[in-house]
């Protein structure tokens, strides 16, 4: 499959944007710090990874990662309850719940004439997941309990 470049400037600008707005807004999350360079493993145990795929000009993919327990206090915030209260299969719900909202957040930054069809999230495990080697525009953001990353891989659909 053909990769469509995009200015990575620009697609930075948006991921950091999207993904602060998203978090603060629907998880009362604070971002600490974010980086486009030296991507690590997202901090903490038992990382969730969760993809979508996105069709319009351009498509492509995006990926999340994210520590289950920095999943359970975003799900925390987002659906309002303790931390203690979110189940493990809560927290896998907002990751993808969440990679939803970054993607759209993101694609309309970047593309705002354009109608997207994003598929729905899933959850993904081994080379599917992190650290998403050799693909697209990835950013890592540290938050209070853990670091997560995010991918954006543009991509011409066949």
């Amino acid at each position: 499959m053909e990769r469509i470049e995009m200015e990575s400037t620009e697609v930075q600008t948006a991921l950091a944007e999207a993904v602060e707005e998203v978090l603060e807004t629907m998880c009362f999350a604070m971002v600490l710090s974010s980086s486009e360079t030296a991507i690590p493993a997202p901090a903490g145990s038992d990382p969730v990874h969760a993809m979508l795929r996105f069709e319009g000009t351009p498509s492509g993919v995006f990926h999340l990662s994210i520590p289950v327990a920095l999943a359970r206090a975003a799900g925390s915030g987002f659906l309002g309850r303790d931390e203690e209260e979110i189940s493990d299969l809560e927290a896998t719900e907002v990751v993808c719940e969440l990679a939803n909202m970054f993607c759209g957040s993101v694609l309309s930054r970047l593309e705002k004439e354009t109608i997207f069809h994003l598929s729905s999230p899933v959850l993904v495990t081994g080379d599917a997941g992190f650290p998403f080697v050799g693909a697209g525009i990835s950013r890592w953001f540290e938050l209070e309990g853990g670091t997560l990353a995010v991918n954006l891989d543009f991509q011409l659909v066949p």
